[in-house]
Protein backbone atom coordinates (compact mmCIF):
# COMPACT_ATOMS: atom_id res chain seq x y z
CA UNK A 1 0.00 0.00 0.00
CA UNK A 2 1.40 3.39 -0.96
CA UNK A 3 2.01 6.29 1.39
CA UNK A 4 0.41 9.60 0.44
CA UNK A 5 0.85 12.89 2.28
CA UNK A 6 -2.23 15.02 2.94
CA UNK A 7 -2.31 18.52 4.44
CA UNK A 8 -5.48 20.17 5.76
CA UNK A 9 -6.01 23.76 6.87
CA UNK A 10 -7.89 24.18 10.16
CA UNK A 11 -8.85 27.13 12.30
CA UNK A 12 -6.88 27.57 15.56
CA UNK A 13 -10.01 26.68 17.52
CA UNK A 14 -10.33 23.38 15.66
CA UNK A 15 -6.68 22.62 16.31
CA UNK A 16 -7.24 23.14 20.03
CA UNK A 17 -9.94 20.45 19.94
CA UNK A 18 -7.58 18.00 18.24
CA UNK A 19 -4.87 18.76 20.78
CA UNK A 20 -7.32 18.10 23.61
CA UNK A 21 -8.59 14.86 22.05
CA UNK A 22 -6.27 13.47 19.30
CA UNK A 23 -8.75 10.66 18.55
CA UNK A 24 -10.89 13.25 16.74
CA UNK A 25 -8.30 13.88 14.05
CA UNK A 26 -8.93 10.65 12.13
CA UNK A 27 -12.31 11.98 10.97
CA UNK A 28 -10.50 14.96 9.45
CA UNK A 29 -8.90 12.67 6.88
CA UNK A 30 -12.04 10.73 5.97
CA UNK A 31 -14.37 11.48 3.08
CA UNK A 32 -14.05 12.08 -0.64
CA UNK A 33 -10.28 12.07 -1.06
CA UNK A 34 -9.93 9.90 -4.16
CA UNK A 35 -9.66 12.95 -6.41
CA UNK A 36 -8.75 15.87 -4.09
CA UNK A 37 -9.47 19.46 -5.21
CA UNK A 38 -5.86 20.42 -4.53
CA UNK A 39 -4.76 18.17 -7.43
CA UNK A 40 -6.86 20.01 -9.99
CA UNK A 41 -4.47 22.63 -11.39
CA UNK A 42 -2.31 20.34 -13.51
CA UNK A 43 0.34 21.06 -16.09
CA UNK A 44 0.20 19.22 -19.41
CA UNK A 45 2.88 16.87 -18.12
CA UNK A 46 0.81 16.11 -15.04
CA UNK A 47 -2.33 15.63 -17.14
CA UNK A 48 -0.53 12.96 -19.15
CA UNK A 49 0.68 11.36 -15.93
CA UNK A 50 -2.92 11.23 -14.67
CA UNK A 51 -4.02 9.59 -17.93
CA UNK A 52 -1.32 6.93 -17.81
CA UNK A 53 -0.86 6.30 -14.07
CA UNK A 54 -4.06 7.63 -12.54
CA UNK A 55 -6.25 4.59 -13.29
CA UNK A 56 -3.87 2.19 -11.51
CA UNK A 57 -3.49 4.54 -8.54
CA UNK A 58 -7.27 4.88 -8.28
CA UNK A 59 -7.65 1.11 -8.55
CA UNK A 60 -5.25 0.70 -5.65
CA UNK A 61 -7.26 3.14 -3.54
CA UNK A 62 -10.56 1.46 -4.42
CA UNK A 63 -9.23 -1.99 -3.60
CA UNK A 64 -8.61 -0.91 0.00
CA UNK A 65 -12.23 0.07 0.58
CA UNK A 66 -15.09 -1.87 2.08
CA UNK A 67 -16.61 -3.91 -0.80
CA UNK A 68 -20.01 -2.22 -0.51
CA UNK A 69 -18.45 1.26 -0.65
CA UNK A 70 -16.20 0.12 -3.49
CA UNK A 71 -19.20 -0.94 -5.58
CA UNK A 72 -20.96 2.34 -4.82
CA UNK A 73 -18.00 4.37 -6.03
CA UNK A 74 -17.55 2.13 -9.08
CA UNK A 75 -21.17 2.83 -10.00
CA UNK A 76 -20.67 6.58 -9.67
CA UNK A 77 -17.50 6.44 -11.79
CA UNK A 78 -19.00 4.13 -14.40
CA UNK A 79 -16.06 1.71 -14.32
CA UNK A 80 -14.98 -1.25 -12.23
CA UNK A 81 -11.82 -1.40 -10.14
CA UNK A 82 -10.54 -4.08 -12.53
CA UNK A 83 -11.05 -1.73 -15.49
CA UNK A 84 -9.03 0.99 -13.79
CA UNK A 85 -6.33 -1.54 -12.85
CA UNK A 86 -6.10 -2.47 -16.53
CA UNK A 87 -5.28 1.15 -17.35
CA UNK A 88 -8.65 2.40 -18.58
CA UNK A 89 -10.40 5.58 -17.54
CA UNK A 90 -7.59 8.13 -17.54
CA UNK A 91 -9.58 10.66 -19.52
CA UNK A 92 -12.61 10.07 -17.29
CA UNK A 93 -10.53 10.85 -14.20
CA UNK A 94 -9.36 14.11 -15.78
CA UNK A 95 -12.96 15.06 -16.60
CA UNK A 96 -14.01 14.34 -13.02
CA UNK A 97 -11.19 16.51 -11.71
CA UNK A 98 -12.23 19.34 -14.03
CA UNK A 99 -15.83 19.07 -12.83
CA UNK A 100 -14.69 19.33 -9.23
CA UNK A 101 -12.45 22.29 -10.12
CA UNK A 102 -15.43 24.07 -11.70
CA UNK A 103 -17.61 23.43 -8.67
CA UNK A 104 -14.83 24.60 -6.39
CA UNK A 105 -14.62 27.89 -8.29
CA UNK A 106 -18.18 28.68 -7.20
CA UNK A 107 -18.04 30.32 -3.73
CA UNK A 108 -21.57 29.14 -2.98
CA UNK A 109 -20.71 25.50 -3.62
CA UNK A 110 -17.48 25.57 -1.59
CA UNK A 111 -18.82 27.35 1.47
CA UNK A 112 -17.58 25.65 4.60
CA UNK A 113 -15.25 23.31 2.71
CA UNK A 114 -11.71 22.74 3.91
CA UNK A 115 -8.59 23.62 1.98
CA UNK A 116 -6.78 20.33 1.33
CA UNK A 117 -3.48 19.53 -0.34
CA UNK A 118 -2.27 16.08 -1.28
CA UNK A 119 1.27 15.48 -2.46
CA UNK A 120 0.49 11.82 -3.13
CA UNK A 121 3.74 9.87 -3.38
CA UNK A 122 5.83 12.97 -4.20
CA UNK A 123 5.98 14.04 -0.53
CA UNK A 124 9.41 12.57 0.26
CA UNK A 125 10.88 13.99 -2.92
CA UNK A 126 9.50 17.45 -2.12
CA UNK A 127 10.98 17.21 1.37
CA UNK A 128 14.38 16.28 -0.05
CA UNK A 129 14.35 19.11 -2.60
CA UNK A 130 13.56 21.58 0.18
CA UNK A 131 16.35 20.64 2.56
CA UNK A 132 18.58 17.91 1.12
CA UNK A 133 17.81 15.60 4.05
CA UNK A 134 16.13 12.20 4.24
CA UNK A 135 14.36 12.83 7.55
CA UNK A 136 12.95 15.88 9.30
CA UNK A 137 15.63 17.96 11.01
CA UNK A 138 15.97 21.23 12.86
CA UNK A 139 16.31 23.50 9.81
CA UNK A 140 13.09 25.38 8.96
CA UNK A 141 12.90 23.91 5.45
CA UNK A 142 13.04 20.35 6.81
CA UNK A 143 9.74 20.98 8.59
CA UNK A 144 6.89 21.76 6.12
CA UNK A 145 6.49 18.15 4.90
CA UNK A 146 7.78 15.88 7.68
CA UNK A 147 7.88 18.17 10.70
CA UNK A 148 5.22 19.31 13.12
CA UNK A 149 4.10 18.20 16.58
CA UNK A 150 2.46 14.80 16.93
CA UNK A 151 -1.22 14.57 17.82
CA UNK A 152 -1.35 11.80 20.39
CA UNK A 153 1.23 9.29 21.55
CA UNK A 154 0.45 6.40 19.17
CA UNK A 155 3.62 5.82 17.15
CA UNK A 156 1.69 4.24 14.27
CA UNK A 157 -1.28 6.59 14.27
CA UNK A 158 -4.64 5.76 12.73
CA UNK A 159 -3.06 5.24 9.29
CA UNK A 160 -0.23 2.98 10.40
CA UNK A 161 2.36 5.42 9.03
CA UNK A 162 2.77 7.57 12.13
CA UNK A 163 0.56 10.04 13.99
CA UNK A 164 -1.06 13.07 12.44
CA UNK A 165 1.03 16.18 13.04
CA UNK A 166 0.23 19.87 13.24
CA UNK A 167 1.64 23.36 12.82
CA UNK A 168 0.11 26.26 14.70
CA UNK A 169 -0.99 29.36 12.79
CA UNK A 170 2.18 31.13 13.97
CA UNK A 171 4.37 28.28 12.72
CA UNK A 172 2.49 28.21 9.41
CA UNK A 173 3.23 31.91 8.94
CA UNK A 174 6.93 31.35 9.68
CA UNK A 175 7.17 28.37 7.33
CA UNK A 176 5.32 30.28 4.63
CA UNK A 177 8.00 32.96 4.73
CA UNK A 178 10.74 30.34 4.44
CA UNK A 179 9.01 28.64 1.51
CA UNK A 180 8.46 31.95 -0.29
CA UNK A 181 12.11 32.95 -0.53
CA UNK A 182 12.66 33.99 -4.18
CA UNK A 183 15.72 31.79 -4.66
CA UNK A 184 14.22 28.65 -3.14
CA UNK A 185 12.56 27.29 -6.29
CA UNK A 186 15.78 27.31 -8.29
CA UNK A 187 17.68 25.77 -5.37
CA UNK A 188 15.09 23.00 -5.09
CA UNK A 189 15.18 22.30 -8.82
CA UNK A 190 18.97 22.13 -8.77
CA UNK A 191 18.84 19.54 -5.98
CA UNK A 192 16.83 17.07 -8.06
CA UNK A 193 19.03 14.07 -8.89
CA UNK A 194 17.03 10.93 -9.62
CA UNK A 195 19.97 8.57 -9.15
CA UNK A 196 21.08 10.15 -5.88
CA UNK A 197 17.52 10.29 -4.51
CA UNK A 198 16.97 6.62 -5.31
CA UNK A 199 20.30 5.75 -3.71
CA UNK A 200 19.17 7.52 -0.53
CA UNK A 201 15.89 5.55 -0.61
CA UNK A 202 13.82 8.69 -1.06
CA UNK A 203 10.30 7.32 -1.47
CA UNK A 204 9.04 6.04 -3.89
CA UNK A 205 12.07 5.74 -6.24
CA UNK A 206 12.94 8.21 -8.99
CA UNK A 207 13.49 8.66 -12.71
CA UNK A 208 14.88 11.75 -14.49
CA UNK A 209 11.42 12.33 -16.00
CA UNK A 210 9.98 12.86 -12.49
CA UNK A 211 11.58 16.31 -12.13
CA UNK A 212 8.49 18.28 -13.21
CA UNK A 213 6.19 16.10 -11.09
CA UNK A 214 8.09 16.73 -7.88
CA UNK A 215 8.62 20.44 -8.65
CA UNK A 216 4.87 20.78 -9.19
CA UNK A 217 4.47 19.32 -5.71
CA UNK A 218 6.93 21.86 -4.32
CA UNK A 219 4.99 24.76 -5.84
CA UNK A 220 1.65 23.49 -4.60
CA UNK A 221 3.05 23.03 -1.07
CA UNK A 222 4.47 26.56 -1.11
CA UNK A 223 1.18 28.04 -2.31
CA UNK A 224 -0.79 26.02 0.25
CA UNK A 225 1.26 27.40 3.13
CA UNK A 226 0.97 30.91 1.70
CA UNK A 227 -2.80 30.58 1.52
CA UNK A 228 -3.06 29.18 5.05
CA UNK A 229 -0.84 31.95 6.45
CA UNK A 230 -2.92 34.65 4.74
CA UNK A 231 -6.02 33.27 6.48
CA UNK A 232 -4.45 32.79 9.91
CA UNK A 233 -4.94 29.02 9.79
CA UNK A 234 -3.10 26.09 11.28
CA UNK A 235 -2.23 22.96 9.28
CA UNK A 236 -2.76 19.30 10.18
CA UNK A 237 -0.90 16.71 8.11
CA UNK A 238 -0.61 12.94 7.96
CA UNK A 239 0.74 10.12 5.82
CA UNK A 240 -2.20 7.94 4.82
Amino acid sequence: MSMNATFIQVDPGELAKFQADPSLVEALFEGDTLVPPAMIALTKTMQERVRTRGPQLLAGALSQLDPALQKQIEASLGRTTAAFAAGGGGDDILKLMEQRRTRGADPASSAGSRAVLTLDKAWHGVHYLLCGEVEAGTAPLSQPVLGGAALGDDDEGFSGYGPARYFTAKQVAELSQALSRPELESQAAARFDAARMSQLSIYPGWRPSDAEWVMDGFRRLRDFYTDAASKGRAIVTCLV
